[in-house]
C-alpha cells in the first residue's frame, strides 16, 4: 500500500479522544490517550484502504477542515496496528503450527528448551511473552520468526 495521508479532526472528550476523517464518512475510532488515538487512526485509515473497493477521494487541505472547542486536526498516515492480544495470540498460533510441523508436544519442547512445561504453556496461551533470547531458541527449534512476539513495530 502506498503512504496514504489524510487530515483527521481529532475530539477530545471524557476518558480520551475520538477521530474522524471527514473525507471518509464513517471512518472513525477512538483511543484513552492522544497518543493511543493517532496509533488507531493510523490503524482505521489502514483498514479503510484496504478494501479495494473504497474510492481514494482526493483529501482536503487541513487549514480548510473547521473545528470548534479543544478539537483539532491533524494528518494521519494509514498504518497497521495489532494490539497486544493479537500478538500473543498469533505467536501462539505459530508455536502450535510449529510443534505440529515438527512433531513435538509442549512437554517435548519445554524440555529441550530447558524451561518449565507451565511456563511454556504461558507462552501457547498468550499469557507471558518470552525474553529475546527464548524468543530466538523457540523460532529456532519450531522454524518461524522469533521476532512475531513483539508484533510488527520490533
Amino acid at each position: 500500500m502506498e503512504n496514504i495521508i489524510y487530515p483527521a479532526i481529532f475530539h477530545k472528550q471524557e476518558g480520551g479522544y475520538w477521530v474522524e476523517f471527514p473525507d471518509l464518512p464513517g471512518c472513525l475510532t477512538e483511543g484513552e490517550t492522544l497518543e493511543e488515538a493517532y496509533t488507531m487512526a493510523g490503524d482505521a485509515l489502514f483498514v479503510w484502504f484496504s478494501d479495494e473497493s473504497q474510492k481514494k477521494p482526493q483529501p482536503s487541505a487541513p487549514s480548510e477542515i473547521r473545528t470548534s472547542g479543544e478539537d483539532f486536526v491533524s494528518l494521519v498516515k494509514a498504518e497497521p496496528h495489532e494490539s497486544d492480544e493479537a500478538v500473543k495470540f498469533r505467536a501462539g498460533m505459530e508455536i502450535e503450527n510449529g510443534l505440529r510441523e515438527k512433531h513435538l508436544n509442549k512437554n517435548q519442547a519445554a524440555q529441550i528448551l530447558g524451561v518449565d512445561r507451565s511456563y511454556f504453556t504461558y507462552l501457547v496461551n498468550g499469557k507471558k511473552t518470552p525474553s529475546p533470547e527464548m524468543a530466538k531458541r523457540i523460532g529456532l527449534l519450531l522454524g518461524f520468526d522469533w521476532e512475531i512476539f513483539y508484533g510488527s513495530e520490533n
